[in-house]
């Protein structure tokens, strides 16, 4: 929200706009009308690649096919979801000078930071013209403008120009899109050092180093949405280091070198096929394909043909960054937890898994940010599996980065069933399939896991064994405890323990926390993930932030009345996730009697080792640890912690090992730094 006075947005810019900024396109629905959550979901993905801030209404938002209550709408959803923590801009150029400055209004109204004008596009013909009109929006609105210049409107302004449109008290500066370098390179030496000027692609970083002048903002493109993922954001990382004078060509010729070449192939053979029309459709397309929302284009503009399509899926799909693996042995951790969830403490530790029976129930669980969305089906007996096209819908909508796992609930025991319902959700590209068991014997339960994992060869989903708590009420009942025995000789990838029975008992009246906590520690050595369920509450939060599972999986706690068979809401969902990281962060005590420092050691010591587990699940941490003390008893270690509950785990593991806790210090940033001396050293 602007935070600045009319004559201080000059000022404000400089320290506001800064490093990359985006685009942000505007979604259709299939029945042609504005996609809002869609739109919701596509800005937390940006948001998520560390960009900071992004423009609606632009020409990739299509503005020129949205009535004005669209345009106002596309802006209100906008400015509800940035809420204040996220920089915006609006556009609001319009043929009618009326209009123009009633979107405006609205966008002061909204909370935007910023306007974005350029010429209105049918008879302003004459830098003249323009600057009357620029004027006309400066001196009715109290917020900052960047005038946008590109050939998109009909006239482009020179760089004469554009210094005295600069000259108006709250044009703050101008987003250079005229596709004509030298126009570019002279506006920056003109006006760059009065005024911010910001050129939307790479190339002006070496020239402005080979000139003399700085770029501060990419202002705006979309070259962050369609080239970097959450957890690969090198486009960002490349334009917030070069926007500080950090120009690192090696780092784009190694990670976004390729993806450009792609990029300039089709973005300038779809101008070239329009007739010179930004190509929305490809890159509505694109976005699709890294998991945003995007859907059709309105008339005139054309979409790509299924051809085009193709041919753009084939070309891209190799190039999307993908965070390469840890160089460890093959179950020393289940990397996927972490992957595509972010970087840095938030990825680490407990996730939370929601259950969802529908498409709504599904964007809802993401709205409220639910790490994994769970896609099961209640009214079959014994919980049973969604349908199918239900699951692909789910994952075609949901951002690729975040996890879709499929339940199949207790299931039949024949193997060749089981491994076909397993095939079709790697197929389908769910993240992870749960096969659990009831009334089974433990060889049949081993020899169907173990026929799961050969059908899902090929594919990158996960095999989750699960067995339930309370199975021992159900004649032929498979013990729970020996889910982690199943679970490592059926070769699974994790474990999920949850409850059949619906009576008001949950997960820990079944299993005691002691013994839950020992058969996770227990499966995070191994290298599973593991994960806790069975009509788990608000009020259980303790307990399993003891535990500390992989992933905490509910579905009545975040339903609107908190029962299963209401709908799942995101406000709820939300107030969990907020409470579960609560704990992750150590904000909330979790433990009774905190953990202090064992004293000083004076052993022998041959080395120093230095795990660092930021960022890291704690099972990974351990791992970490184990082979260190495996392979040098005479190091000793020092871990690098952030999230509050994988200390406590390596500080338990490290107790039940015989290791000695030496030391504890706690760094300004948050970070926990614990010297450990392995049992046997000297």
């Amino acid at each position: 929200m602007a935070d600045y006075r009319k004559h201080e947005a000059q000022e404000w810019a400089w320290g506001f706009l800064k490093d990359q900024w985006t685009t942000i396109m505007t979604p259709f629905t299939p029945d042609n009308r504005i996609d809002e959550e869609g739109l919701r979901r596509n800005m937390r993905y940006i948001q998520s690649l560390g960009t900071r801030g992004g423009g609606c209404t632009w020409g990739m938002g299509e503005f020129w096919s949205l009535t004005f209550e669209e345009r106002t709408r596309v802006m209100d959803v906008v400015a509800d979801e940035a809420a204040g923590r996220w920089g915006i801009a609006a556009h609001v150029t319009h043929t009618s000078v009326k209009d123009m400055l009633a979107l405006a209004d609205r966008a002061e109204s909204d909370g935007f930071d910023l306007l974005v004008v350029a010429p209105p596009y049918m008879v302003a013909k004459t830098e003249e013209v323009v600057y009357d009109y620029v004027k006309a929006l400066a001196d009715h609105t109290n917020l900052a403008i960047m005038f946008y210049n590109s050939p998109q409107f009909g006239i482009v302004m020179s760089p004469q120009g554009l210094k005295r449109l600069c000259q108006i008290p709250n044009v703050v500066g101008v987003k250079e899109a005229s596709f004509n370098q030298q126009t570019s390179i002279e506006t920056h030496l003109l006006v760059g050092k009065q005024s911010i000027i910001s050129t939307p692609d790479e190339w002006i970083y070496p020239k402005a180093k080979e000139l003399g002048f700085h770029q501060q903002v990419m202002f705006a493109n979309t070259s962050d949405w369609r080239f970097d993922t959450p957890e690969c954001n090198y486009y960002v990382q490349f334009i917030d280091r070069a926007s500080k004078g950090d120009l690192d060509l090696d780092f784009y010729d190694k990670h976004l070198k390729d993806l450009k070449a792609l990029s300039d192939k089709w973005w300038g053979g779809t101008v070239k096929k329009s007739g010179g029309v930004l190509p929305a459709p490809m890159c509505k397309y694109w976005g699709e394909l890294m998991g945003m929302a995007g859907g059709h284009v309105r008339p005139p503009l054309m979409p790509l043909t299924e051809d085009e399509k193709a041919e753009l899926k084939r070309e891209l799909m190799p190039l999307i960054p993908r965070r390469q693996a840890a160089t460890v042995p093959a179950r020393a951790h289940a990397p996927w937890l972490n992957e595509g969830v972010g970087s840095g403490a938030e990825g680490s530790g407990m996730m939370l898994l929601v259950s969802v029976q529908d498409m709504p129930e599904a964007l809802e669980a993401d709205r409220g940010g639910a790490d994994i969305i769970d896609v099961k089906n209640l009214q079959e007996a014994l919980v049973g599996s969604g349908h199918p096209n239900l699951v692909e819908e789910v994952r075609r909508r949901i951002p690729a980065h975040k996890h879709v796992s499929v339940t199949l609930g207790v299931v039949p025991n024949q193997a060749g069933t089981v491994a076909m319902a397993v095939k079709a959700a790697g197929m389908l590209d769910a993240t992870s399939v749960k096969v659990g068991f009831c009334e089974a014997d433990y060889d049949t339960a081993l020899e169907i896991l173990q026929g799961a994992r050969a059908a899902l060869k090929g594919y990158d989903t996960k095999l989750i064994g699960s067995l339930f708590a309370d199975n021992h009420l159900f004649k032929g009942g498979l013990d729970p405890d020996l889910m982690v025995k199943l679970a490592i000789e059926g070769q699974c990838d994790g474990f999920l323990i949850d409850t059949l029975t619906k009576d008001g008992r949950n997960l820990f009246d079944f299993i005691p926390e002691a013994r839950l906590r020992e058969m996770v520690m227990e499966a995070k050595q191994a290298g599973l993930s593991t994960a806790l369920s069975g009509h788990l509450k608000l009020d259980n939060l303790d307990e399993l932030a003891r535990v500390n599972p992989d992933i905490v999986g509910v579905r009545g706690a975040v339903c609107s009345s908190g029962e299963r068979d209401r709908a799942v809401a995101w406000e709820a969902v939300a107030h969990f996730k907020e409470q579960l990281d609560l704990r992750k962060s150590g904000q909330i005590d979790v433990r009774r009697q905190p953990v202090t420092s064992n004293g000083n050691g004076n052993g022998h010591r041959d080395g120093w080792a230095v795990i660092d587990g930021r960022g890291k699940n704690c099972a990974g941490v351990i791992a970490a640890l184990s082979r260190q003390m495996d392979d040098d008893r005479g190091s000793f270690v020092e871990a690098i912690l952030h999230d509050a509950l994988n200390i406590y785990d390596v500080i338990y593991w490290a107790e039940q090992a015989g290791h000695k806790l030496l030391t504890q210090r706690k760094e300004d940033d948050g970070t926990l730094r614990v010297l450990i001396q392995p049992f046997g050293s000297r």
